[in-house]
């Protein structure tokens, strides 16, 4: 117990020694360099026992503000006044030994200080806040030269409303205060807004109409590109202006008094004159794919075959594909497209075609290796003629309408076709006259001057020569390729008929039979007994079949005996003539036969 005693006791004399220590040497605050001063500004403390880590305190016990040591001995501490409120505040230094008796500073006013605007523009009876320091002890707040309207007003924020009467545009709010005088830029204008722009495709040179609000003394920008201030027309609502030549795509934007900024929520496409370079292909048919190549072809909305618009589909900005149309007729059309920048027409014609048709082939007979004629409508663009089914060149044309060709050296009869990419077109058959062909001729035996019927192919126009003579026979009524009729000649002969055609090679026929009638020249004797011999002279008598006497009544017998006829005298035989039968009709004696008795 004595022992505890004894330690409470020593404890006791080190806390009274400290306590001692406090009261005796605290520090001691005697003057302040200078009495009154700025927030920030440096003053200088005099004065005893500050020792080595001091602190400065400015304001009452409760809002006390530490100011900012620069520098400090003993007797001497250099401190900046610190953010606090103008007027009389006290200022103490503490250390570890206590706390100075205070002496009073006189903090002045410092010049205003605004930090911000909200807005920062609007028209007038908008309210606006600003914000910042010292913006108390207010002589006088104006905007430029007028006068607001305040409803609110502290150290750190005013609330005033913009004045009515108030020219647009910028101006200053100039704040006065007792510790000096600032201001703030601020915009007498309503936020400008652009609610629309009269097409987001135009050419240059077109006009753009821009709607929207608070749009006054606005200056209109393409994609960066300001637009002719005397080509444009400003209405706080509205704006007309024309498009630059050397106008780009993009957004559409209106600065009014060169700060506020509205911008279009749509990119105005600018499209330019298109033009047509060239055509993949200057002729075609239906169906056909066409390339255009050119400049500004991205934005075409049409094209056109002359008047007709056609399907197309756009590649890039230098080409499109156009499908060319059902024109109807052949003929040369222009191309031209369309766009809002512009028309534009290609300078090459293009040449529509359709399948020929209507072919006509002249002459509609023709010998092998000559040539014909074909004609008809369409005959455009002509890739392949035939003739007798086999391809043949062509030897001349006028486009349009006729084609000479050859027929081929084997050819035979058929239709010609002519061909383009259109379409085929069929003639009529073509003879491809060849060598005549005889089937059969009736009758095979015939007199003179009778007609003939041959019959055969090839013989339109042939020439007939019956064995023994040297022209032609004549027609005898029908002059057809596979049936003739023809006269057999006076001085015909029995044997092959000769068929010569425009091939100019004979065909001989089978023999043909000329009937002729027996000729008496005379009979020897004049009279005789039944039973006796007489012989008759003359012609044709070979070719006799029967011998009649009593005028061609009673047959007798008869033989060829060189050129002439025996003949035995029948039974029976009276006076009269004696007639010869042969294939060509009877014959008689001019003298009559006398029977003996």
């Amino acid at each position: 117990m004595k022992l505890v005693s004894v330690v409470f006791a020593f404890l006791f004399l080190v806390l009274g020694i400290s306590a001692c220590r406090v009261k005796n040497a605290p520090p001691e605050l005697a003057t302040l360099l200078p009495k009154e001063a700025y927030v920030g500004q440096e003053i200088t403390l005099g004065g005893y026992q500050f020792g080595d880590e001091p602190v400065v305190t400015f304001g009452g016990a409760g809002s006390a503000v530490v100011g900012q040591i620069l520098g400090s001995s003993e007797q001497s501490i250099r401190v900046t006044v610190p953010l606090i409120a103008p007027g009389i505040t006290q200022v103490r230094v503490q250390t570890s030994e206590g706390t100075s008796d205070p002496l009073p500073l006189n903090v002045l006013q410092p010049p205003p200080v605004i930090t911000s605007i909200t807005p920062s523009n609007g028209l007038p009876g908008t309210e606006v806040v600003i914000t910042g320091s010292y913006l108390n002890q207010i002589q006088s707040l104006r905007f430029e030269q007028t006068p607001p309207i305040v409803k609110d007003s502290t150290a750190n924020k005013l609330t005033l409303v913009v004045p009515e009467k108030i020219p647009h545009g910028p101006l200053n709010i100039v704040v006065t205060t007792k510790g000096g005088e600032t201001f703030t830029g601020f915009i007498v204008a309503g936020t400008p807004q652009i609610t629309s722009i009269s097409t987001k495709r135009a050419k240059p040179g077109s006009e753009l109409i821009i709607q929207g609000q608070n749009l006054l003394d606005g200056l209109v920008r393409i994609n960066g590109l300001t637009t002719d201030r005397n080509q444009t027309s400003i209405k706080d609502t509205e704006i007309r202006t024309v498009i630059p030549t050397n106008a780009t795509s993009g957004k559409v934007t209106v600065t009014v008094f060169e700060k506020l900024v509205a911008t279009s929520a749509d990119s105005l496409q600018i499209v330019l004159q298109p033009a047509v370079a060239n055509l993949s292909a200057r002729d075609g048919i239906t169906g056909d794919k066409i390339i255009l190549t050119g400049l500004n072809l991205r934005d075409v909305s049409s094209v056109l075959f002359g008047t007709a618009s056609v399907p197309f589909r756009v590649i890039s900005d230098t080409q499109l594909e156009a499908t060319v149309p059902n024109l109807g007729s052949p003929g040369q059309v222009t191309v031209s497209v369309t766009s809002v920048g512009g028309n534009a027409t290609a300078a090459d014609p293009f040449f529509f075609y359709v399948a020929p048709s209507n072919l006509v082939i002249t002459p509609v007979r023709q010998l092998r290796l000559q040539p014909i004629t074909i004609t008809g409508q369409y005959l455009y663009r002509t890739t392949e003629v035939r003739v007798s089914g086999q391809v043949v060149s062509i030897n001349s044309s006028i486009e349009g309408s006729q084609i000479i060709v050859s027929i081929p050296a084997n050819a035979v009869s058929g239709v010609v076709t002519v061909t383009n990419r259109a379409g085929t077109a069929t003639s009529q058959p073509l003879i491809v006259v060849q060598k005549a062909v005889i089937t059969d001729f009736i009758p095979a035996k015939a007199r003179s001057g009778e007609r003939v019927v041959v019959r055969g192919n090839f013989l339109l126009n042939a020439q007939f020569y019956f064995t023994g003579t040297t022209t032609p026979a004549a027609d005898g009524g029908k002059n057809e390729d596979t049936e003739r009729w023809i006269l057999v000649p006076s001085d015909a002969q029995t044997g092959p008929i000769r068929v010569l055609n425009a091939t100019n090679e004979s065909v001989l026929t089978d023999t043909f039979t000329v009937l002729r009638l027996a000729t008496i020249a005379d009979f020897t004797p004049k009279t005789a007994k039944a039973g006796e011999e007489i012989t008759i002279t003359g012609q044709n008598l070979a070719n006799v079949t029967a011998v009649k006497f009593n005028g061609g009544v009673l047959p007798a017998t008869f033989k060829i005996s060189g050129r002439s006829l025996v003949v035995t005298v029948p039974t029976g035989a009276v006076a009269g003539q004696i007639c010869l039968t042969t294939e060509a009709g009877a014959s008689c004696t001019s003298a009559n036969f006398t029977p003996e008795k």
